[in-house]
């Protein structure tokens, strides 16, 4: 992977933590918080400016960013502080940088389902073609869909395989449509004896179908909730040991993945980015401490015991939370460069 596509892959993965952040800071701007700063990326400050008193600075590394409030985590304790704001005003703050998340995994769906459309299983289109392969040869070209073999129609992936295997290796007659028009192809040289069967040397795949945008809304929805549903079934083999911490992916990891991805074109970026905004938004609900699903709980006790835990309590567990997140980080980004060195 180049060092460009691992930039690359940084900037995306910093888009779905910006998107987090801008949940609680619009949440927060509605609900007449006072906001100290919104930052894209982390660590020192490169460029800025300062409006109603908010600063709006890009930081050095391509790594997420923050929204700061006032009094959130430095121990004042006047009324425009984060904490002496009632409870569900809290609520909606922290609960916003989730939703955000759902939001954009939403978004996302929608444009693969609207600029992609679903498979078309009754159509079979080419994706590659291997130099000086038979196909090449023929004269394939990426995305010629086929027609018929040898007369008889193609009408999925599998029908075709098994009317070139069936066809004469010396000469197959296969009509695919270019550019709107027929186009007639003869294929020789198909049999390959180190597969011991006939080989266009191509890949291929379902053409794509168009979707209305009702349609899209529903699918939409049925997936983010189909991701979030494996989210916790992937916990849950933690739990039943069908998985291992080992198996878990780690900032270095997803940074590849979003490479490998890149390297696929748009598609698989966007469908990878709408699972990974699930997951980030699901992830954060967990009632762990440090975690927004950690405030949300002390803000839930709060309310059943009709006062607020003592500041110093709940930020003691917040930090302890905050330590076992970051050993779990290190391991698994520990394995997430084995894995690289292994390749």
């Amino acid at each position: 992977m180049t060092f460009v596509r691992i930039i690359e892959a940084l900037l995306l993965l910093s888009v779905l933590v910006m998107i987090h952040e801008l949940g609680h800071y619009t949440a927060g701007r509605l609900l007449g918080f006072t906001i100290l700063e919104y930052a894209i990326g982390m660590g020192p400050k490169v460029v800025g400016f300062k409006k109603n008193g908010i600063e709006y600075n890009l930081r050095a590394l391509p790594l997420g960013g923050m929204c700061r409030f006032y009094g959130e985590d430095d121990g004042v304790s006047d009324e425009r502080c984060f904490n002496a704001q009632k409870a569900w005003k809290r609520f909606i703050v922290i609960l916003a940088g989730p939703v955000m998340n759902f939001v954009l995994a939403f978004v996302l769906a929608m444009i693969l389902l609207l600029g992609w459309g679903v498979a078309d299983e009754t159509k079979v289109v080419v994706q590659s073609v291997t130099e000086n392969g038979p196909a090449a040869v023929a004269g394939l070209e990426v995305g010629d869909t086929f027609v018929t073999v040898d007369g008889k129609p193609v009408e999925s992936v599998d029908g075709l395989t098994a009317a070139v295997r069936a066809a004469d290796a010396d000469h197959m007659e296969v009509v695919v449509l270019r550019d709107g028009a027929e186009k007639t192809l003869i294929f020789t040289g198909l049999y390959n004896a180190e597969k011991g069967v006939n080989f266009m040397d191509t890949t291929i795949a379902n053409g794509r179908k168009k979707v209305g945008v009702g349609f899209a809304v529903r699918e939409s929805v049925a997936y983010c909730w189909e991701m979030a549903g494996l989210v916790f079934k992937s916990l849950g083999m933690l739990f039943t040991r069908e998985a291992s911490i080992q198996d878990m992916a780690g900032p270095v990891g997803i940074v590849l993945l979003l490479g490998q991805a890149a390297e696929s074109g748009w598609y698989t970026v966007l469908n990878l980015c709408t699972l990974l905004s699930v997951n980030l938004g699901v992830f954060n609900l967990f009632p762990i401490p440090a975690l927004d699903g950690g405030r949300l709980l002390f803000i839930l006790i709060e309310w059943l015991r009709g006062k607020p835990v003592p500041p110093e309590k709940e930020g003691l567990v917040h930090l302890i939370g905050l330590g076992l997140l970051l050993v779990l980080v290190v391991v698994v980004t520990f394995n997430d460069v084995l894995r690289l060195i292994r390749g």
